[in-house]
């Protein structure tokens, strides 16, 4: 490719995808349906695809090429093109883990896991008030 008029659609959609500021782990609301192959898009929506528009989802993966994003609900999961997507909400960063007497300890947004065993938040709120009294 020796200049933007060589382009074809599939690339300036990649190109498009990576610049749009969606990544994983972000929250993004399904806007409308997508045409197949529209705007470069490499992937068919699926008919059942469409009860999600106006469904707020997380971002699990960029698929590869020109496919768009895996996108995850409570029950189901679909791929959307960036052109279809809102974001509502940037991933936040993730802390890093931690070793405490050789345990890995591992901080998520709802609880932390302890030896494989999730602790919710707020038992941790109950723990660090016993420890307080």
């Amino acid at each position: 490719m020796s200049d933007m008029s060589e382009m074809s659609v599939q690339e300036a959609y990649r190109v498009l995808q990576a610049n749009c500021g969606i990544e994983a782990g972000d929250k993004v609301k399904v806007l409308r349906a997508a045409k197949t192959s529209e705007m470069g898009w490499g992937y068919g929506w699926d008919k059942k695809y469409s009860k999600h528009i106006g469904d707020i989802g997380v971002v699990d993966r960029i698929t590869p090429n020109d496919n768009g994003f895996y996108i995850v609900f409570a029950h189901d999961n679909i791929y959307a093109p960036f052109f279809v997507l809102e974001l509502v909400e940037k991933a936040k960063p993730e802390l890093p883990s931690i070793v405490i007497a050789g345990s890995k300890v591992e901080f998520h947004d709802d609880h932390i896991r302890v030896c494989g065993i999730m602790v919710p938040n707020a038992t941790l709120r109950n723990i660090l008030e016993r420890l307080e009294n």
